[in-house]
């Protein structure tokens, strides 16, 4: 018992050591999106960047064109097909959410029971404490210091399994990725108070 949480100590430092010193991350992705048997739902190709603390811009290019963008206060969901942009409050919705580890806005042990992978892995657990999370369980994977991938279990049974493409650590990223213009002629839904 007391080697398994010598390794969760090393699994939550591996975490620690990526998120030290992050100011911004970048990466295309590969996504794929899982029913409950195992059978591809939807995959999807994209971009993100992250900005430390809290902001975030998440961009789908296939199969149809959407953007999360996040200045740490708003979050912007704009869906180009349906001409329609969601407006919330970011504290209200991202709190146990991957955003959230890697944007710096949460205490990771108050949140989450880290739990790391087999010797030969190079992946860890975080399951939430708090049991109406909207996953049940994220698992990071890291190559050389390096988040590679993610996969998402949903409490629906569902899981995306999202592979990072070309990242890039502490790159400028200008300020403007993280503010968006709502476009004229498409529908809000202000969901803020």
């Amino acid at each position: 018992m007391q080697a398994n949480n010598v390794h969760a100590n090393d699994s939550a430092n591996q975490l620690e050591k990526f998120l030290e010193g992050l100011e911004t991350y970048s990466a295309a992705f590969e996504q794929i999106l899982l029913n409950q048997y195992g059978e591809e739902l939807e995959k999807s190709v994209g971009v993100m960047y992250l900005r430390r603390p809290g902001m975030f811009h998440w961009a789908y290019w296939e199969p149809y064109v959407q953007y999360l963008i996040s200045d740490g206060v708003t979050l912007w969901i704009y869906d180009e097909d349906l001409e329609q942009v969601t407006v919330r409050d970011v504290s209200n919705i991202i709190e146990d959410s991957p955003a959230a580890i890697l944007g710096g806005e949460i205490d990771i042990d108050a949140h989450y029971i880290v739990i790391e992978g087999p010797a030969d892995s190079h992946w860890l657990e975080l399951t939430p404490r708090d049991v109406d999370s909207q996953y049940s369980t994220i698992r990071l994977s890291f190559e050389q210091g390096q988040l590679s991938s993610m996969i998402l279990f949903d409490n629906l049974g569902q899981t995306t399994q999202i592979k990072l493409l070309d990242t890039k650590r502490n790159n400028p990223l200008n300020i403007e990725l993280f503010q968006f213009s709502i476009p004229e002629g498409v529908d809000v839904i202000d969901t803020r108070q």
